[in-house]
């Protein structure tokens, strides 16, 4: 319904009693012109519906169309001006009240089109469509109804205090002073509905804390294991000073971060080691500071700051509604002395996590709000995330593999279809209880093909190897990144479909099986489309487009975006047009925002050889510094033999970024990508792989180079930088 708006949206034009293809929807609102007085009836009730679209998904309220039979009615155009209407709604608007819990305080996105409605070739009057984006905090219709007595006299409450009395909370830059230690009574509304906490993520935070926070009967967890392991080896006496301060503690997590301000939203501090949370049953929330220099004087302003803000975001981001207090700590290495000056506060019992469902509870709701942080644990908890909605879209996938034995699935950049073809072997194995020897999984890279077999107990081969050997045994063949295949050396299709659905002549050939063959690819990435042996866009049939499953970050998300539709305006000649027709702008970003996560894009150009491998190692040794591992980066290039090129000077630029204790670095090609270094390769040869952080490095940057951007990102999940060289002169 709300792609068909969209589409709606699009047009300049409608006729008079023409039936729409679409109804009214959660996201989709009509109504139609029945009275004399338009632009007051429209001032009337359009705060509503703008307030209940913008604190949910967004919407659309379009005024011309009958609710019931969706026929075109339109307002006569003698009884409305178009542009006076738009004022109107615009003024409107930007008078509803709202509370901020951010500090860039945005104001409400929308726009308004005047459709023209026709009748036999004449104007006839107008439709006016509101569409209204997602906001990010709370949009009211009008100030809430609510008064207090002050100066002897009732007064309206105004937006913020009526959230701050309701809620415990205040505006970002609200100079009301309210006690940290009152209860959260009831989320945000709009934070969990906002495009920064898509609705799937609420459905899935119970998973995702039994993933990665589950709370076990076994003793105090330090979490993550990386970034601990990291901070434990480079300050000896850190582990033995946490152990001493939780103490009693014995149940419980305890999650390190370099900065949880920064992870929330506030300024990171030089002279902050690292934040420690302790979340522990029988305990209130306890947040440690530790600090590298014990006489700077703001630390304990910056703990109480931290864990105010920690508190807030737990109720108006995570949803927690019982009662919630962060204690603040202070503390620096060797000493385990709290800083001078710093007040110990006591909360009463109330305010402790007595049982197994209120830490469960307390956590789903941290969950949340790490997820739009950037930092190792959000990476973390996005890629379970991002696991878990793989898992969704197996199951509805695979609802068709009885019915449905040969299959085109046609995957959008980001949509992670070797993950999604390896976990549907699965499914043929547990459906037609089958051996794993009898399912086949044919690729075109041997890096790619090492992986799935690390991944899988099904046989994987090469296409080339596919060609060449005898399979008597494969009842079912699930082939991956087709659009890089080539027929030239043989019909790979003809054979895997002589395999699957053998024809036989003769009695009880009805009986004969017939194996799944479903075939993925990546419609936009097809490099020869004429020699790949695929049959052609129009006899690719049965086929499903998974255009829904955007499991990269939405900075990463929207450079595919934009690639994709610089490649649909301007479409190669081995594209066809039924491909570039799948690809529709509005459904993506409906994807975008209802999965993608915060992440990282940065892009650099005309650089120096030098000045690209310094930024490389520098970054490298900043997230190694934050807990990364060389097992989560990537570094890829635009062609195999500038791998070469870049190797030298990479190792030597990392070391000199080495410090104590840094990581050792060590590159290995793609075929190692199971394994724990850097990868450094081609994206060519990285195809279907993909690593949570990936370095794009090209020699220079020109027109015809950027499609291999659209590459670079969809081997990204995270964090993608792109680093080109200055153009060579001629």
């Amino acid at each position: 319904m709300r792609m068909s708006a969209s589409e709606l949206f699009q047009k300049d034009k409608l006729m008079y009693k023409e039936k729409l293809n679409f109804t009214e929807s959660t996201h989709v609102e009509f109504k139609r012109f029945t009275t004399k007085k338009i632009v007051p009836r429209i001032k009337e009730m359009l705060p509503h519906y703008v307030s209940a679209f913008a604190n949910t998904l967004g919407g659309y309220l379009i005024f011309g169309v009958d609710d019931k039979t969706k026929e075109v009615f339109g307002c006569k155009k003698e009884k409305v001006n178009p542009d006076l209407l738009k004022k109107e709604i615009e003024n409107c608007v930007e008078k509803l009240p709202a509370f901020h819990f951010c500090c860039e305080k945005p104001q409400v996105n929308f726009t308004t089109k005047i459709l023209n409605v026709y009748q036999k070739d004449v104007l006839y009057g107008y439709v006016c469509a509101v569409q209204v984006e997602p906001f990010c905090c709370v949009l009211f219709s009008e100030t809430p109804d609510s008064w207090i007595m002050r100066d002897n006299s009732v007064t309206r409450l105004t937006v913020e205090h009526w959230v701050a009395m309701m809620l415990g909370v205040q505006s970002a830059t609200s100079s009301l002073t309210t006690n940290a230690s009152l209860p959260l009574r009831a989320p945000a509304p709009s934070a969990l509905g906002s495009p920064s906490s898509p609705m799937k993520v609420l459905e899935l935070k119970g998973p995702l804390q039994q993933r990665l926070f589950p709370v076990t009967q076994e003793e105090i967890q330090f979490k993550p294991e990386s970034l601990c392991k990291k901070l434990f080896s480079d300050h000896k006496g850190l582990k033995e000073l946490m152990k001493t301060q939780i103490y009693p503690c014995s149940q419980g997590i305890v999650i390190f971060s370099r900065s949880w301000a920064s992870d929330i939203g506030l300024r990171k501090e030089q002279d902050v080691l690292c934040d420690a949370l302790l979340i522990a049953g029988n305990s209130p929330l306890v947040l440690y500071t530790i600090l590298v220099n014990p006489s700077w004087d703001g630390g304990l302003e910056y703990a109480r700051n931290t864990a105010h803000q920690l508190k807030q975001k737990l109720g108006t981001v995570g949803g927690y509604t019982g009662k919630v207090c962060v204690i603040p700590r202070l503390m620096s290495l060797p000493s385990i002395q709290h800083s001078p000056g710093e007040i110990l506060i006591h909360y009463p019992q109330c305010y402790r996590l007595t049982t197994k469902e209120e830490m469960e509870d307390l956590l789903q709701a941290l969950t949340v709000v790490s997820l739009y942080s950037r930092s190792l644990l959000s990476d973390q908890l996005g890629c379970e995330f991002f696991s878990l909605l793989i898992e969704e879209q197996c199951e509805l996938l695979s609802e068709s593999l009885q019915e449905t034995r040969e299959l085109f699935i046609h995957c959008f950049p980001g949509t992670r279809k070797t993950a999604l073809a390896i976990k549907i072997m699965e499914k043929i194995k547990d459906l037609f209880q089958c051996k794993p020897k009898e399912i086949l999984y044919v690729c075109e890279s041997d890096s790619l093909k090492d992986y799935v077999t690390q991944q899988t107990t099904c046989q994987a081969v090469t296409r080339k190897t596919f060609l060449q050997g005898e399979f008597l045994k494969i009842k079912h063949i699930v082939m991956d990144e087709t659009e890089n295949f080539c027929s030239k050396y043989g019909d790979w299709y003809l054979k895997a479909r002589s395999i699957t659905h053998p024809k036989v002549r003769g009695a009880g050939s009805e009986n004969l099986h017939r194996g799944i063959l479903w075939i993925f690819l990546d419609p936009f990435q097809i490099r020869h489309a004429d020699i790949n042996g695929l049959p052609p866009p129009s006899a690719q049939f049965p086929r499903k487009t998974i255009t829904n499953g955007i499991h990269r970050a939405r900075e990463i998300a929207m450079v595919m975006k934009e690639e994709m539709k610089r490649i649909k305006g301007n479409p190669p000649p081995s594209m066809s047009a039924d491909t570039l027709s799948l690809f529709r702008e509005a459904a993506y970003e409906e994807a975008v925002r209802a999965q993608a996560l915060p992440g990282v894009c940065e892009m650099e150009t005309n650089l120096t050889m030098e000045q690209v491998v310094k930024r490389v190692a520098e970054r490298c040794h900043d997230l190694f510094q934050c807990g990364y591992q060389p097992k989560d980066i990537a570094i890829l290039c635009r062609k195999g033999e500038d791998r070469g090129r870049y190797e030298l000077a990479l190792l030597k630029a990392m070391e000199l970024c080495e410090t104590h204790g840094a990581t050792k670095v060590v590159f290995s090609q793609a075929s190692g990508v199971w394994g724990s270094h850097i990868i450094l390769d081609s994206i060519q040869q990285f195809s279907g792989l993909e690593r949570n952080i990936v370095f794009g490095l090209s020699p220079e940057c020109t027109l015809s180079e950027e499609a291999h951007k659209l590459c670079f990102a969809s081997r990204a999940i995270k964090h993608l930088y792109l680093l080109y060289e200055k153009r060579a002169a001629f």
